[in-house]
């Protein structure tokens, strides 16, 4: 039976849009009556630990972040833990809804208005043609940002990324400089039993886990793979990064956990951390005279506000959002400054340049001989309100990967080129029906496989369409306008279709290519051809939600970056980026963790300089450094960044115990 509504230390507010709200209408009733259980679970609402909305900020801060998402609420958290600072962080959105904790609740919150910016590329030439040439893109436009609607997915790339960014002007980021900074965070539940304690360290805000239940289909893929010659793993972030596995999450024992849970609700009692929630970044104010930044615009209740910023001011919105409050603030390609009439405050070509997204295709599949039971019942819900357990606990196929090598990989297969993303088997909506129905009308079930090109050389731009800050900017990735993509999905859909052919997947499921699917594409079958690949992908794009790179990081001897090593904005004093956008190269795999870490990172860089000017006040002056390219101060000054460099074999890490010893783990 399932307990009433519990009664916990704090009253509980139903917070945010209803999540019924996203299924079809014959789910309505039992999706609102479960929704009313799930709001009333203490440890799912958490609501003594919910930041409180600061309707009317101080006149200055500090500190002020602009936007509470992936990275942003890892920042804010991070400053605050100074009580000597005034922290502000500004978010467009609202809090967490509580159905958002549910894994299984993935996608309920794409697509609506008040939890998704409903982001549209401009109509695209050889992508999206099912829709029009029209890409959507969900972003997360509330308090823990894409955190809070993405699939958790805990992975953080492969060291060559990041040794490509360091050698290529990021200096200071490459992979055993920034693995102190994933480690920091992370709080990992299953070392000994799944990951090793080489690679992964205990004590951060994040806990990572498997989900506490995973189909039984995701189990014999990944029996698939090892019969394709695939090798056996457990960890993609370990020694092994090639093969299937059901995933890490960023999730404790079923219940998500977002930087919003993970990083503020921790600190929601700080009497010097300020959150002001639905409040839109407009602009920020640049001292023409001294290219100073002295203060923050935004719009709240319709009202246009400012707040003055006495240390820096730190731009967290995302790829998409960044680049525009920057060109709205007069920081970008003058000419698109000049078209729109905003006064410029620095030329920087590179502001809204070199986007990209991992791109792929969706192949679709039907497994003959498994039927369609519905996830989501009364057995199921009771189970997970009671014990945080069965298909509401998770994301179906989604907590399944694979990553695999094409004929086109670099790097002598050492970085996977292709990444497989999978999709069925959701609890997202249900009407209570036990699943008796189902059965008997429906023998068959679907599931989809994601194609990934983890290394994408096509890039695009994204720009001003007006001065309006509620009105989006014009977002043009380019997809597949270099074909190097196209061959690696043809590649990798080739080996989709092998694993959809072995025995495993053959005989106990009778795994075949979904009929008349891409009937629209000449060459199709058993057997398909390259141009049927081609046209498929073109057709039903997986356009991906890692977009990357408009406020790129580098040296002052690329005229392209926009933020120096230390993520400080060109020519602009007080100002950083410290979000995705800053990575000069999607790293191979899912950005939610490089995303955290980079808000680590970032927020150490602030801190340590900080620290370091009231040390010194006026003799410390890392202005040089700025228009250097960088030095880091944390390198500069902590001795312990040369035990790293013992470490250059990137098929071994530092065991956790020299973590501990060295103090380098979340502290």
């Amino acid at each position: 039976m399932i307990r009433a509504a519990e009664a916990c230390a704090c009253p509980i507010q139903e917070i945010g849009p209803a999540m019924a709200g996203s299924c079809p209408g014959q789910f309505l009733l039992f999706m609102s009556i479960l929704e009313s259980f799930l709001n009333g679970r203490c440890d799912l609402a958490d609501p003594c630990k919910r930041v409180v909305d600061t309707q009317e900020p101080d006149n200055s801060y500090d500190f002020v972040v602009v936007g509470g998402g992936t990275s942003g609420a890892v920042v804010a958290a991070r400053l605050s833990e100074n009580p000597q600072w005034k922290v502000l962080l500004l978010e467009a959105g609202g809090d967490e809804p509580t159905p958002s904790a549910v894994p299984a609740f993935v996608t309920a919150y794409w697509g609506r208005q008040d939890t998704d910016w409903l982001y549209n590329t401009v109509p695209q030439k050889k992508a999206c043609l099912s829709k029009g040439g029209v890409c959507s893109w969900p972003r997360g436009k509330i308090l823990g940002g894409c955190s809070v609607i993405n699939g958790m997915m805990y992975m953080r790339g492969n060291p060559s990324d990041y040794d490509s960014w360091a050698v290529n002007g990021a200096e200071g980021w490459s992979w055993f400089e920034v693995l102190p900074y994933f480690l920091r965070s992370e709080d990992n539940k299953e070392i000994g039993v799944r990951v090793s304690s080489q690679h992964h360290t205990v004590g951060g805000p994040i806990p990572v886990q498997r989900f506490r239940y995973t189909p039984r289909f995701a189990h014999d893929v990944v029996s698939a793979g090892i019969e394709l010659g695939y090798p056996p793993t457990s960890d993609l972030n370990g020694d092994t990064n090639t093969g299937f596995t059901i995933a890490q999450a960023m999730n404790d024992e079923g219940s998500r956990y977002s930087t919003a849970r993970a990083f503020l609700r921790p600190a929601s009692q700080r009497k010097n951390l300020h959150v002001t929630l639905n409040a839109l970044v407009s602009r920020v104010i640049i001292d023409p005279t001294t290219k100073r930044v002295t203060g923050v615009e935004y719009i709240k209740n319709g009202k246009t506000k400012s707040v003055g910023v006495l240390k820096e001011a730190i731009l967290s919105g995302g790829s998409l959002n960044s680049p525009q409050i920057l060109m709205l603030s007069g920081v970008g390609p003058k000419e698109t400054l000049e078209k729109f009439n905003i006064p410029v405050m620095k030329d920087l070509p590179g502001v809204g340049q070199n986007l990209h997204n991992h791109v792929g295709m969706t192949l679709q599949f039907t497994l003959n001989k498994e039927p369609e039971v519905p996830e989501l019942n009364w057995s199921s819900a009771t189970e997970y309100l009671l014990n945080r357990q069965g298909p509401l606990s998770a994301t179906g196929m989604s907590q399944l990967t694979g990553k695999v090598n094409s004929r086109y990989a670099s790097s002598g297969g050492r970085n996977p080129d292709v990444q497989y993303f999978f999709a069925g088997y959701y609890a997202a909506c249900g009407d209570g029906n036990l699943g008796d129905e189902a059965l008997k009308s429906n023998k068959r079930r679907s599931v989809s496989i994601s194609v990934v090109a983890l290394q994408p050389r096509s890039r695009g731009y994204l720009t001003l369409q007006s001065t309006d800050p509620t009105q989006p900017p014009l977002m043009e990735p380019n997809y597949f306008y270099d074909d190097y993509e196209l061959k690696v999905l043809i590649d990798g859909a080739r080996i989709a279709y092998r694993l959809a052919n072995t025995t495993i997947l053959r005989e106990k499921y009778g795994m075949t290519p979904t009929n008349g699917y891409g009937s629209e594409c000449p060459g199709g079958g058993l057997n398909p051809t390259d141009e049927y690949f081609k046209c498929l992908a073109m057709l039903h794009t997986a356009p991906e939600n890692h977009q990357v790179g408009t406020c790129k990081m580098g040296s002052h001897k690329d005229p392209m970056a926009v933020v120096d090593p230390q993520l400080r904005v060109f020519g602009i004093e007080g100002l950083r980026v410290v979000d995705s956008s800053i990575m000069p190269q999607v790293p191979s795999g899912n950005t939610a963790a490089p995303a955290v870490m980079i808000g680590e990172r970032g927020a150490q860089f602030i801190i340590t300089r900080h620290q370091l000017k009231s040390r010194f006040g006026s003799t410390y002056d890392d202005a040089q450094n700025h228009h250097s390219g960088g030095v880091n101060e944390d390198k500069k000054q902590d001795g312990r960044w040369k035990g790293w460099k013992q470490w250059q074999n990137h098929g071994y890490y530092p065991h956790e115990d020299w973590h501990m010893k060295n103090n380098v783990h979340h502290r």
